[in-house]
């Protein structure tokens, strides 16, 4: 079993992913308890993510983060992914001189269509390169199932 991902420092804003769960046995779909801790607050969740049968994987949070850090050297206007039913978002922004905001985005766990749940929003600044790199790694071992 991986351990939890953790993007961040215990003693400030940070952003952590726990391992997977397949709750129906079939690796189709996976969840994450993820949560974010940010001056003072803590927000935690559970989202659904495709599973090992997500054709191409392009559409996996992991393949998300690695498409961010194979374009290090950037890319126009902002890019997001989104878990199943949106309990947990990303969208980052690369601002042309070697960093990434990355805003991370969790929702309680009610249908996609409950626009009254409560959200809380983290944004990260990463470097581009090594440090997105090693991010897109950590986090890929992570998610391992």
């Amino acid at each position: 079993m991986s351990k939890a991902f953790v993007l961040g420092h215990a003693d400030a804003k940070r952003w952590v992913v726990h391992p997977p769960q397949d709750p129906y046995g079939d690796g189709y779909v996976y969840t994450i308890v993820t949560q974010l801790f940010d001056d003072g607050m803590i927000a935690s969740t559970s989202a659904k993510m495709d599973g090992v049968f997500a054709g191409s994987q392009a559409t996996t949070l992991s393949a998300f983060v690695q498409t961010l850090a194979d374009d290090w050297r950037g890319w126009d206007g902002i890019r997001t992914w989104r878990a199943l039913d949106h309990e947990l978002a990303l969208d980052a922004r690369h601002d042309g001189r070697g960093h990434v905001s990355l805003g991370v985005t969790l929702r309680a766990s009610v249908p996609s269509w409950d626009d009254t749940a409560w959200s809380a929003r983290v944004v990260f600044v990463v470097e581009a390169g090594e440090e997105m790199t090693r991010l897109a790694v950590d986090l890929r071992q992570a998610l391992r199932p």
